[in-house]
């Protein structure tokens, strides 16, 4: 399945297209990838079409180790609700005078295409977040709004591969994953934290998994997000 659209280098469509295959470039025995991107969004509320982006945090994967970070506070253009500043600990103040997302978005594109990527390898590599399709609606909105055209990538969900590793479990918020796993006590619930964070559970489930399970008893599935075709979900189930 091909998909079009602004992709993981921030290329536009008809220079280069995300594949299902081609963005899977190093994958470790039980198809998780080894390079990829870890995201994490802060946001103003839920909804891209009445929120903004507060804050971007990445980290760059290599061999599954952080080589690179990217992180940036924004300026929404509103109001940040209390709520949400009690929850992040961002304030107005803090985001007074910054550069709103039509500069910084065009910035993350070009760290995430990272010099050379484009010769490297035929497709964007995978995107890893935890309900990772939250930001995904974030990115693909502005994508959108800003270019005039999607967002695409193949994308990991640690809260989907948890749910699927360990059933039993009744919850999978990040702050449960990196508490199950020894990772950390608590969640700060800032961009690039998250986005370290999440990244470490990432690979703990990996380890986790090469090491504890029949690599035949589980596949992977592909499935096109429901906002948006350019988004690839690649899930891991159970056979």
């Amino acid at each position: 399945m091909s998909v079009s659209g602004i992709n993981v280098f921030g290329l536009a469509a008809n220079t280069t297209s995300v594949t299902a295959d081609t963005a899977l470039t190093s994958d470790d025995p039980a198809g998780f990838p080894l390079d990829y991107v870890a995201l994490d969004l802060e946001t103003t509320g839920l909804n891209p079409s009445s929120s903004a982006i507060t804050e971007i945090g990445a980290v760059r994967v290599r061999g599954g180790r952080i080589i690179d970070r990217f992180q940036q506070l924004i300026n929404p253009l509103r109001p940040i609700p209390s709520r949400i500043t009690a929850l992040t600990g961002i304030t107005n103040e803090m985001v007074a005078g910054l550069d709103p997302i039509d500069e910084v978005f065009p910035r993350f594109l070009s760290w995430i295409a990272e010099p050379g990527a484009e010769n490297e390898r035929t497709a964007g590599e995978p995107i890893v977040g935890h309900n990772v399709s939250f930001d995904l609606r974030f990115l693909n909105y502005n994508a959108q709004r800003i270019a005039g055209v999607d967002f695409a990538c193949v994308d990991y969900d640690t809260m989907q591969i948890s749910r699927t590793l360990f059933p039993d479990c009744r919850h999978h918020k990040l702050v449960d994953l990196i508490q199950r796993f020894g990772i950390a006590d608590t969640e700060e619930h800032r961009a690039l934290s998250d986005a370290i964070q999440t990244q470490q559970c990432f690979e703990w489930m990996r380890q986790y998994t090469c090491d504890n399970r029949d690599l035949g008893t589980f596949d992977w599935r592909i499935k096109p997000a429901t906002t948006s075709p350019c988004i690839i979900n690649r899930q891991l189930t159970l056979r």
